[in-house]
């Protein structure tokens, strides 16, 4: 026995269909979620993005359990310095791939600290130079003691072909976001 489509039987089954095709939707749309969510879990880019955090965070414990007065920031500024002493702000910002204006702030406080001093560029009297002082080029050896042994712990267990590759990867992905 065939019933008649009504128009109230008619809205019902639009009612039902759109309910299971919603369902349908939705349920594609959480495995798609999902799909998203695995990919970018495990994606280079944060898989990066974590391991320059739980670096910074080893980095930043080791500074203060071996008693020097920095930060992460201030550390990788001096970095930059221990590397070529005496270049002014721009560059140095341009270096560690920082806005100028946020590396006036660090600048300051390692002014402050002692580890820096700020000088008058011969051609510009305008154009500041970045020197360290005797405590900043003091403190190199042990910061970038503390910085290498934080590095070897990380690369533990991982041959010399599989980090070699590691870091050509890594430097073709900067090269590609640069």
């Amino acid at each position: 026995m065939v019933k008649k489509l009504t128009i109230r039987n008619v809205l019902f089954l639009k009612d039902i269909f759109s309910n299971i095709y919603l369902k349908v939707v939705y349920c594609n749309y959480l495995k798609y979620s999902v799909i998203i969510k695995n990919k970018l879990n495990n994606s280079s880019s944060r898989l990066i993005s974590v391991t320059e955090r739980l670096l910074s965070k080893l980095l930043q414990e080791s500074l203060h359990q071996n008693n020097l007065n920095l930060t992460v920031e201030q550390w990788r500024i001096l970095f930059y310095l221990w590397q070529s002493d005496g270049i002014n702000q721009q560059e140095l910002a341009k270096r560690a791939n920082k806005e100028k204006s946020t590396m006036t702030r660090q600048i300051d406080v390692l002014e402050k600290k002692g580890f820096i001093f700020r000088q008058n560029a011969l051609q510009d009297k305008r154009n500041k130079l970045l020197f360290l002082t005797e405590e900043g080029k003091k403190i190199e050896g042990k910061a970038l003691s503390i910085a290498q042994s934080i590095t070897e712990s990380a690369e533990e267990g991982i041959n010399e072909k599989e980090l070699a590759v590691f870091k050509k990867v890594i430097s073709q992905i900067i090269k590609n976001i640069s």
